[in-house]
């Protein structure tokens, strides 16, 4: 997969969520990221979510409808390179980090090899699989006590060969010249955390599922997603106000958690029967981290469609009891200034696509 590999020059980032097509083309203009172009085509309709915790069949769109949809948004975008990086989701894929025993580098292929059986869900046969030192810490002392004991812990990725064939076709047809398929955990990474080593959490809040991922010394630690995002508390508006599925989704984004009204105080109540149960696993996730490494995760980036919700940042910081900040992936981005209210409008639904298109200029 080269999912390690670092490229350079113009590049696309394509991010086909389960709610949206996005794209964004950059290039390299002295030392910094430029905008070229960006796009967004909704794909409502056409994906279907399924709840395995290992998705071996993540595009139930026909490949068919992706290509139609993903060529369509490039041409109204007016991209002008066929060098891209395509987006795995993570209930696609599977990410851990994994502690293996100091050794020299060369034999590391043939110890992990042995080592992923334990970890990956599925035959070996079946997925593709790439791997990063990101650490080397001290354990200890020998039991003479005159020697430092070290381990590495190591970044192991799975994804499965039928995805990868799958978005391979995608971009065979449309005639892109694929750098890179990329999880998404990783753009998050780049777009948001930049050079940024903190140990943060990162709240992808999407339209029909939602990621939790722990970064940490500028690597994904752990990720894991949520059954609960945009289109449920969406719905949950719409069945506790018995209004349409389209005015609640109006109500969402006008109010969020802001109850200076009456009604505003029932939309708050509403989506919290949803939020309180994320908040619930955001603590889950960091304080099992925390448990495990002794080391304090000091903010939490909110992002994805939901990300920018009215109040939530200020929800979480009272839950929490941490930074708590709304991620925008354009910060590094060199752009028109009468682009900026709609960008910062856009910003944490476009981290993925950013990040990718990063990777390889």
């Amino acid at each position: 997969m080269g999912l390690f590999r670092k490229k350079s020059k113009s590049c696309i980032g394509i991010d086909i969520g389960t709610s949206s097509i996005k794209v964004v083309q950059l290039r390299r203009s002295e030392g910094r990221y430029k905008l070229e172009t960006y796009g967004e085509l909704q794909t409502y309709g056409y994906l279907e979510r399924l709840n395995d915790p290992f998705q071996t069949k993540s595009l139930k769109m026909l490949e068919s409808q992706v290509i139609e949809m993903t060529r369509r948004i490039l041409k109204e975008a007016g991209t002008n390179t066929k060098r891209a990086v395509i987006s795995i989701p993570v209930f696609s894929s599977f990410a851990a980090v994994i502690d293996m025993p100091l050794m020299l580098k060369k034999e590391l292929p043939q110890a992990l090899s042995f080592e992923a059986k334990r970890h990956i869900p599925i035959p070996l046969s079946e997925v593709n699989v790439d791997w990063k030192i990101i650490d080397e810490v001290e354990t200890g002392l020998s039991k003479t006590g005159k020697k430092n004991l070290k381990k590495f812990r190591i970044l192991l990725v799975a994804v499965p060969k039928e995805v990868i064939n799958k978005y391979l076709r995608i971009a065979r047809t449309l005639g892109l010249k694929l750098s890179a398929l990329e999880l998404e955990s990783f753009g998050y990474v780049r777009s948001l955390m930049g050079n940024d080593k903190s140990t943060a959490c990162v709240l992808d809040l999407g339209a029909r599922s939602s990621s939790i991922i722990i970064v940490d010394k500028g690597f994904t630690q752990t990720s894991h997603s949520l059954d609960m995002a945009g289109t449920e508390l969406t719905r949950a508006l719409s069945h506790g106000m018995g209004v349409s599925f389209k005015r609640a989704e109006a109500y969402k984004k006008e109010r969020g958690l802001d109850h200076k009204e009456i009604a505003g105080k029932e939309i708050k109540d509403l989506l919290l029967v949803i939020i309180d149960k994320i908040n619930f696993e955001i603590e889950k996730t960091i304080n099992a981290y925390q448990k495990e490494t002794k080391r304090k995760v000091t903010k939490l980036i909110l992002s994805g469609g939901s990300g920018n919700l009215a109040g939530l940042k200020e929800y979480f910081e009272e839950k929490l009891k941490i930074d708590v900040r709304v991620g925008n992936p354009w910060t590094r981005i060199i752009y028109p200034p009468f682009l900026e209210p709609i960008l910062k409008d856009i910003a944490p639904r476009f981290a993925v696509a950013i990040g990718l298109a990063m990777r390889e200029t």
